[in-house]
């Protein structure tokens, strides 16, 4: 009898253990760079967060369509913008927008590459990302508003940040 209490007392500590390991990813945070405008439009700033670390490239990406927390940052990403998706395949990140990115745009080739660059480099500052490659509405697209090519992946550009 003691046996068996014993026995039942290890088999509930250690699905209470697998719970905890299962769950826990919705748990915790991590602390990450969101880059948003500064207030000229012309350079990023990192502004630091903690994001919910399940689903964590889609939540980060949800944070920068809300925009930024501090007082002097602007928005990158028109705020209609929804994110359709987002897959990691090897080291580059697919981003799918809606078709607000574009169409609800303010314009601009520094507008476009701040919206571009705020969304690449947040990415990319996330361990397991190196490219990052933006699609609307789930095809690839030459730009977003006619100045900056996106065909192709693009990787962090340490130039833009402030």
């Amino acid at each position: 009898m003691l046996k068996e209490k014993i026995i039942n007392l290890y088999i509930v500590v250690g699905l209470c253990i697998l719970v905890i390991l299962l769950f826990s990813e919705f748990f915790t945070t991590k602390e990450v760079k969101l880059y948003f405008s500064d207030a000229q439009a012309q350079y990023l700033t990192a502004e630091i967060r903690e994001i919910k670390s399940n689903n964590l490239y889609e939540n980060v990406i949800k944070e920068l369509i809300k925009g930024p927390e501090t007082k002097g940052l602007e928005m990158t990403i028109p705020t209609q913008t929804k994110l359709l998706g987002i897959e990691l395949k090897g080291r580059t990140a697919t981003v799918d927008f809606s078709k607000e990115i574009q169409t609800n745009h303010w314009g601009g080739s520094t507008g476009e590459t701040v919206t571009v660059y705020s969304i690449v480099n947040t990415l990319t500052a996330l361990d397991g990302v190196d490219k990052v490659q933006i699609l609307v509405e789930g095809s690839k697209v030459q730009t977003l508003v006619g100045h900056l090519e996106l065909e192709e992946p693009l990787t962090f550009n340490s130039n833009l940040i402030n």
